[in-house]
């Protein structure tokens, strides 16, 4: 063996040591080495006056939470739970308001008497047709009364038509032949609905004596300005708010419900949205991707939002392993079977995971319902650890293979 094939082993062995050493040096302390678009972890938490705040390590996360994988039973049990912004079975149940006179409302008396020679009807009334009295048109005052002829005042808020009838003529009876009282409403300016928010025209009527319903309310202005399934309408009502999507009002006529007088609507563009994160989605695009994905429609299955969502990754994702996280009600974990005395509150963290390696989880994605500001996170498959490993190796082990090679 001559000299020169004992140096070249040597060289290539201290060459490969070099490049080693020297990919370990740029990643593990030359920050500047490496591009970035900012600092580190590091550069950011060591320099920190004061940290608080301690999420807990991933094995045991600070917050409790639930985790349920999607069976026949779990989804039956969701499909059947009723959405969280609907009226309750109290504002449902209304019956349409009665019609009563209130303050501000014009009326209109009329006193009829058998004949001439009575209060109102002198014996020789001439010319004088019929055997009534129309008295001056007069506005129910601030304390709910009207002022009568030789009855005084009489209260007319909070009384229909037939109750102030019968009131006026017991107060004539003493004096007037036989009276006989007919009231009627001219103008109505108490019992009013207004309607304000999203729509054609703001608007502020008064409550037909025949009842009103909310979607009656909404096209007397001139309806909404978005399509139903991302408008929320509010009912203001004795202190009270409660809200439904307009798109359920709509679906289900319990929901169209009876007006009172003094009701405030509220009609506001509430777009729902869900999150998708993880490995979903186009893996490369020329344009910036968006996860945060809009409903567009009044229903949405977690199957629907991980197709608008561009669905799975071929080459990153865990078919197995797709979670949906959401703050769930307990009373409807609780009719899964799930105990709830760990958590605190009504609110319970939830997981949801659905195996779409397993057939039966595509039917049940299918008929899941999502809501508002869920999230979908889609985990990468063990592979993918690997092949990012190689690829980080993979240009220092080529280096040093064409050093050996040079050197040789």
């Amino acid at each position: 063996m001559s000299a020169s094939d004992i140096i070249r082993p040597l060289a290539r062995r201290r060459l490969l040591r070099a490049g080693a050493t020297t990919a370990v040096l740029a990643t593990a302390a030359c920050n500047d080495f490496i591009p970035s678009s900012g600092p580190r972890i590091a550069g950011i938490m060591k320099p920190a006056t004061v940290q608080a705040g301690d999420p807990g390590p991933a094995s045991d996360p600070a917050m409790n939470y639930a985790v349920v994988t999607l069976d026949s039973g779990v989804v039956a049990r969701a499909e059947g739970d009723t959405p969280l912004n609907l009226f309750s079975a109290g504002m449902r149940s209304r019956a349409a308001a009665e019609s009563r006179f209130g303050i501000g409302d014009i009326l209109s008396i009329t006193v009829f008497e058998t004949q001439s020679g009575g209060l109102f009807i002198p014996a020789d009334s001439g010319a004088r047709p019929g055997n009534f009295v129309t008295l001056p048109q007069q506005q129910v005052g601030r304390a709910g009364l009207v002022t009568i002829p030789f009855a005084g005042e009489i209260r007319a808020a909070g009384r229909t038509a037939g109750e102030l009838e019968k009131a006026i003529a017991g107060r004539l009876r003493q004096r007037a032949l036989e009276p006989q009282v007919i009231v009627t409403l001219v103008e109505r300016r108490s019992a009013v609905i207004s309607v304000i928010g999203d729509v054609s025209q703001s608007l502020r009527f008064s409550l037909d004596p025949g009842g009103e319903r909310l979607l009656g309310a909404i096209a007397r202005a001139g309806g909404t300005r978005f399509a139903p399934h991302e408008t929320l309408v509010t009912l203001q009502r004795g202190g009270v708010s409660e809200s439904a999507i307009l798109a359920d009002v709509v679906e289900d006529p319990q929901l169209n419900v009876q007006l009172a007088a003094d009701d405030t609507i509220i009609v506001a563009r509430q777009q729902r949205y869900f999150l998708a994160l993880g490995a979903v989605g186009q893996t490369a695009s020329i344009t910036q991707l968006n996860r945060r994905f809009p409903f567009e429609d009044r229903r949405l299955s977690l199957g629907d939002a991980i197709a608008r969502a561009g669905g799975l990754q071929d080459d990153r994702a865990n078919p197995s392993a797709v979670f949906l996280f959401r703050f769930e009600r307990r009373a409807a974990l609780a009719r899964l079977g799930i105990a709830t005395a760990a958590f605190a509150g009504e609110e319970v963290p939830t997981v949801y995971r659905a195996d779409l390696l397993n057939p039966t989880s595509m039917f049940l994605v299918q008929r899941f319902p999502m809501r508002h500001n869920d999230l979908i996170f889609v985990s990468n498959a063990p592979s993918t650890d690997l092949l990012k490993f190689m690829q980080i190796i993979l240009p220092f082990a080529q280096t040093g293979a064409l050093s050996a090679t040079m050197a040789q």
